[in-house]
């Protein structure tokens, strides 16, 4: 089964960072795994954090960095309209997450934002860490 999947900035910047983490395994390794689905605010937050001086100077000195296959992987993505972002979260700049996983119906939301993890599930949308959406993966493919 191919789920379809919210992915959250720092997950992104993670991979970026250390492309054999699990955060870097979910974006390299996986691509192809999932459906990943993107609006447009998800898209600016990260194309904004991404040209971040202090993110830009870790990014240059990690080895093996291709930052033009997570490009690739964004513009693959499927992109959904967003209109209204309801406060839900704890911190406001996570909700378009939810909103986005809402308006595709995801099945979910992959984070490692305590503020969208503690929620566990919205509207029936699972929202899970890095290294539980690599357990499913893997325990999906292992039937």
């Amino acid at each position: 089964m191919k789920y379809s999947i919210v992915i959250d900035t720092v997950v992104f910047v993670r991979s970026l960072l250390n492309p054999h983490s699990f955060s870097g395994r979910i974006i390299f390794a996986h691509a192809y795994d999932y459906r990943l689905i993107l609006s447009a605010p998800i898209v600016r937050e990260i194309l904004e954090v991404l040209q971040r001086p202090e993110i830009t100077r870790k990014i240059r000195f990690v080895a093996d960095m291709d930052t033009r296959r997570v490009l690739d992987l964004l513009s693959q993505a499927e992109l959904v309209e967003v209109s209204d972002i309801p406060q839900v979260s704890r911190d406001p700049k996570d909700d378009k997450f939810l909103v986005t996983a809402v308006a595709s119906e995801a099945d979910y939301v992959v984070s490692e934002d305590r503020d969208l993890l503690d929620l566990g599930e919205y509207q029936g949308i699972k929202i899970v860490d890095v290294a539980t959406f690599l357990k499913i993966l893997n325990e999906d493919k292992a039937q």
